[in-house]
């Protein structure tokens, strides 16, 4: 008898264990779909973290940067690659955007210009 109801929570943790696997692959998935619109540097350097191209996150939407700045990319592209490196804050809310030093000046440009390159919503 004893045997018998070991034998079941077994299965029965066997099941669960499963299903929550199952679970966090899907999750996984979703996430890293969701994520691949965004070029491997920002993957690398952490960017995910905080940013996302279309979702509010703790920072805004890459596509909510570019709108704003749509106007003037050109001067742009040098001032946010300098808010990428030293940081920054106020200008979206409360929450500071944190200093990415291990970030060059030449990888901060090509994430400016690539997020200030982003068109509207699809």
């Amino acid at each position: 008898m004893i045997g018998r109801r070991i034998a079941q929570r077994r299965k029965a943790v066997g099941t669960t264990a499963w299903l929550a696997s199952g679970l966090l692959c899907t999750v996984i998935a979703g996430w890293a779909s969701a994520q691949s619109d965004e070029p491997a540097m920002f993957r690398e350097h952490g960017c995910h973290g905080c940013h996302s191209v279309d979702t509010l996150l703790l920072g805004p939407p890459y596509r909510a940067i570019a709108a704003l700045h749509a106007a003037r990319k050109d001067v742009m592209i040098g001032v946010l690659a300098q808010k990428i490196i030293v940081g920054g804050g106020g200008n979206w809310g409360v929450v500071p955007m944190v200093p990415n030093e291990h970030v060059t000046e030449a990888q901060a440009r090509q994430m400016a210009e690539w997020i200030l390159g982003l068109g509207p919503t699809p």
